[in-house]
Parts: C-alpha cells; structure tokens; sequence
C-alpha cells in the first residue's frame, strides 16, 4: 500500500486565527514526483468560517405624504 502524510496543523493554525475551520478535503487523481523521486498529491481543501455581523445604518424614517 502507499502511505500518504499530510501536515496540515501550520495552514490551519494560521487561518484559524481569522476565524476559519477545515470542513473537508477532496482529494484528487493529480500525482506528481519531485527531483528526489518522493510522490506528491493535489488535494482540495474547504474552509469556512461564521459570517461576521454586518453593521447596520440607522436608517431615517421617512414618511410619504400623500
């Protein structure tokens, strides 16, 4: 079988920071050798984080006269 390693703590320690978690990673058939023969993969990786509370105007009131 072929082991994959991953280190992923530096990219999310990093974002976290901001606010950001990892939801998922995907990854895909994309598999490249370097000049050392090492075998590396492409993954996707998903992100999110909580939307931040949008500050709000206060609006005048305006009223129509008819």
């Amino acid at each position: 079988g072929v082991e994959v390693q991953t280190d992923y703590i530096p990219l999310l320690n990093s974002l976290a920071v901001y606010g950001w978690q990892l939801t998922c990673v995907l990854p895909t058939p994309i598999v490249k050798t370097n000049r050392e023969g090492n075998l590396s993969t492409k993954q996707i990786v998903f992100l999110q984080r909580p939307s931040l509370p949008q500050k709000t105007k206060k609006k005048e009131s305006k009223v129509n006269n008819l």
